[in-house]
């Protein structure tokens, strides 16, 4: 799987709810490795990072380990 093929998934936590889009990858040019995810929501531009470690799968959505917590 291609970079490119992971920008702009839609991102949903373990609970089906989705939190927002792939915009951006953390990766480890040594390892040659993803180490967090970027996740745009809309909401006033920011992204929030998530740790490779707390994405459950990547398909035709990325599934996270996490659920979304409440504002």
């Amino acid at each position: 799987m291609k970079a490119t093929d992971v920008l702009g998934k839609k991102v949903i936590d373990k609970n089906a709810f989705e939190i927002g889009k792939v915009s951006d990858l953390d990766l480890d040019t040594e390892k040659w490795t993803i180490e967090a995810i970027y996740i745009s929501s809309g909401i006033l531009g920011s992204d929030l990072m998530v740790s490779i470690d707390e994405v459950g799968k990547i398909g035709d959505y990325v599934t996270l380990k996490i659920e979304k917590k409440a504002p």
